[in-house]
């Protein structure tokens, strides 16, 4: 049996992951963006229905983190089966994605508030999730427009390195917030069991 704390845990590192790799790679084109987004949402995907079939991850709320983890494995699978899809292909698969998840996470969240203790979590991570979905379907895919820095400095802002930074700030703000809240989760529990063996 897969502990809840654990199963979040997985999802945060996995989120910073991406968060980080896109961070430090300068050339966010829209091959990257599908083959780094297809890798973490497969990955997630298998976390998420592996922690909903073999744990205490979702609880009652199995069929909605259900449907959220063969959602997210489709959309990785998608990703990393079409990797030359171009900046268009990556945000309407993004952007659909993240509106689906979103919703159920945040759903899941709400109707867990009082059976468990992630469930605010889930409806931060779900609302967080929504946010990209609206960028991702609002940006338009042509934008571009070029850039004078310090000391004459050129370059160009497209909608890709708009998208993929996006798509990067949030799975460190994902990332962190799943982190954080299941080592949190980990002590309370901790915590009681102590109190539990003192008490006895």
């Amino acid at each position: 049996m897969v502990a809840a704390w654990i199963a979040q845990l997985t999802r945060g590192i996995l989120a910073l992951a991406l968060g980080l790799t896109i961070t430090l790679t300068l050339e966010h084109t829209p091959v990257f963006g599908l083959v780094t987004f297809g890798a973490f949402a497969v990955l997630a995907g298998v976390v998420l229905l592996g922690a909903t079939f073999f744990g205490a991850y979702a609880g009652r709320m199995r069929a909605g983190f259900l449907a959220q983890g063969v959602a997210t494995l489709a959309a990785g699978i998608v990703a990393l089966a079409v990797p030359g899809g171009g900046v268009a292909f990556l945000a309407i698969l993004v952007g659909a994605w993240a509106l689906v998840a979103g919703l159920l996470e945040g759903a899941s969240g709400l109707l867990a508030r009082k059976l468990s203790p992630l469930a605010r979590d889930w409806i931060i991570a779900g609302v967080l999730t929504l946010a990209l979905g609206a960028v991702a379907l609002l940006l338009p895919a042509d934008f571009e427009q070029a850039l004078v820095g310090e000391k004459g400095a050129t370059g160009t802002l497209t909608s890709s390195v708009i998208l993929i930074g996006v798509i990067g700030a949030w799975a460190v703000l994902v990332g962190v917030l799943q982190t954080i809240s299941a080592v949190t989760v980990r002590s309370v529990r901790s915590g009681a069991r102590a109190d539990r063996v003192v008490a006895s």
